[in-house]
């Protein structure tokens, strides 16, 4: 938004409009009064005027220039405490660039600013009846009375105070130009209303347009091109983006869509020619009557993060891609039973833990989907997909070694309290308080009395996590005095030290490095008994725990 204004102000082109007027029953919605960085589009769709007979006009290429135009000249945009905010002109500006490069200075305010702060959208309102030189000359007489009392202005020398007259008459007159005279805006219209621009032809020159460049997200233009085929396509995938999101994670709109195209068998790469064409055609009517089938695989996938893995922060997810051969899995096989339950936990583990989805992504989906995207009546099929994955060079199961990768810890100290607690600690409604790693025996002392080297103090047995806010209270005190003060307070310490014998007495942790080795070791041996059981379900016990 401040680099258009500012492009505008300087008066550089900003491209050609692409408008197209119809009255094709086409759902629209209208442009946002106010910019809402979470906006849900379904609130802003018009039936009226999405009914065949009705004429309107869409915005083919242009959209997002037009809504900040919008939001600048007579809108707003939402504030960080939810209110009203219109942009505000620091009229005086253009003379030097600011460290972002911009001449113009404009920012967006819930309260009235004064001057030198110019309400832009005056221009067309409370302004609207005067000339560029009547509004130049009222607020220049209004910065002079300041100046020279010194209320908000700078005393200025004759010298500056006419540098500045000049430059608040050039903005004015920018000002005024660009909402008074057609010469800044380009604007081209196919008229399917005189002319013959049917639904296919716009699509096709949309996608064109639109695909050059990073102007617009793959969903975006493979809605366009659905929307002909099942009108309320992006009403339901938008709902369904938000439910999968309900665990604070960040799924966006691309990520229903391509599970859609993999279970369809179309492929992981997201493109609109996809759903264009008679093949377009027969994959939309494909989706549309298959939709209970997976609306339900959507749900259970909801539910599975939610009630199994217990995800309720991206910290612990290293690719989002690896949920689509779990929608896939459900989609062809529904209602999955417990054992199932226990490999796609694994499987998601795996998959995280070992990079399954760091490369290549498109193609391993693809590739899964031979092996999940098909009814499996000996449940889901992990040995099929550790094949898969071991002659890529992956890692399939886990070891020690990998407990000690520092880059892994967020996720196996999560799934040690998933399994130890039945909840993420990362379930807080306080962002403030997301889960900080911990090191039970500080490291501090550690380093300074026992002359411990890093390796041996950010060992995996030593570090749990708690929540940032404690995190900030606590100091480095022994352990056996801290866990000792906690276990009196009622506060259950077994899910942090999960040893029996420290968590029944805590005095046990003494502050030698024989205790602590001790410790650590048991610890890391208890944390590697859990995530190898969680990880490696499939793989015979003997061999789950061998080094």
């Amino acid at each position: 938004m401040l680099r258009l204004f500012d492009s505008l102000m300087r008066n550089y082109p900003i491209q050609t409009f692409l408008f197209w007027r119809t009255k094709d029953e086409i759902k629209a919605r209208k442009f946002m009064d106010r910019v809402a960085w979470d906006a849900d589009l379904s609130d802003f769709y018009q039936p009226s005027m999405s009914q065949k007979g009705i004429e309107k006009v869409f915005v083919l290429d242009g959209q997002q220039r037009l809504q900040t135009l919008y939001a600048l000249f007579r809108g707003a945009i939402t504030s960080a405490d939810n209110r009203h905010a219109e942009a505000y002109f620091d009229i005086t500006t253009g003379n030097a660039p600011d460290e972002r490069g911009l001449l113009h200075k404009i920012q967006f305010s819930p309260e009235p600013l004064t001057l030198p702060w110019y309400r832009v959208a005056d221009v067309i309102g409370r302004d609207d009846q005067k000339n560029a030189e009547e509004i130049a000359e009222r607020v220049n007489t209004a910065l002079d009375n300041l100046s020279a009392t010194g209320q908000g202005i700078e005393l200025e020398t004759p010298e500056a105070a006419k540098e500045r007259e000049k430059r608040v008459r050039r903005n004015v007159s920018q000002l005024v130009s660009l909402l008074r005279e057609e010469k800044h805006f380009w604007i081209q219209e196919l008229d399917g209303v005189a002319n013959e621009y049917p639904y296919s032809r716009i699509l096709d020159i949309f996608v064109r347009v639109n695909s050059g460049g990073t102007k617009l997200d793959a969903s975006d233009l493979m809605f366009a091109a659905m929307k002909e085929a099942w009108a309320d396509i992006e009403e339901v995938i938008e709902q369904t983006t938000e439910m999968l999101n309900g665990t604070n994670l960040e799924f966006d709109k691309t990520f229903p869509l391509k599970c859609l195209l993999v279970a369809h068998g179309r492929g992981a790469e997201a493109s609109p020619e996809k759903f264009t064409g008679p093949d377009g055609d027969k994959l939309m009517d494909e989706i549309n009557g298959g939709w209970a089938k997976a609306e339900q695989a959507f749900q259970e996938l909801r539910d599975f993060l939610k009630n199994d893995l217990k995800i309720y922060a991206d910290k612990v997810i290293r690719s989002y891609n690896s949920f689509i051969p779990l929608f896939d899995f459900l989609y062809h096989n529904p209602k999955p039973n417990e054992a199932d339950k226990t490999l796609l936990r694994a499987y998601h583990y795996k998959a995280q833990l070992f990079g399954w989805y760091s490369q290549g992504t498109d193609t391993v989906v693809n590739a899964l989907h031979g092996i999940v995207g098909k009814a499996c009546p000996t449940g889901f099929p992990i040995l099929e997909v550790k094949d898969y994955f071991r002659k890529r060079g992956n890692a399939t199961e886990l070891s020690r070694q990998h407990l000690n990768e520092t880059r892994l810890r967020f996720i196996l100290l999560n799934q040690v309290y998933v399994d130890q607690i039945g909840s993420s600690p990362f379930d807080v409604k306080f962002k403030g308080n997301d889960p900080h790693v911990d090191h039970i025996y500080p490291q501090s002392m550690l380093r300074s009395k026992l002359g411990l080297l890093s390796a041996d103090i950010n060992h995996l047995g030593n570090l749990r996590f708690m929540g940032a806010t404690d995190n900030i209270r606590k100091r480095a005190e022994l352990p056996s005095n801290y866990f000792g003060r906690l276990k009196k307070s009622g506060t259950d310490i077994s899910k942090h030290l999960l040893l029996e014998d420290v968590t029944k007495d805590p005095s046990k942790m003494q502050f030698d490095l024989t205790s602590y080795l001790d410790f650590r070791n048991r610890r890391f041996e208890r944390m590697w008994d859990i995530l190898s059981s969680t990880t490696n379900p499939e793989v015979p016990t003997t061999a789950a725990t061998a080094v």
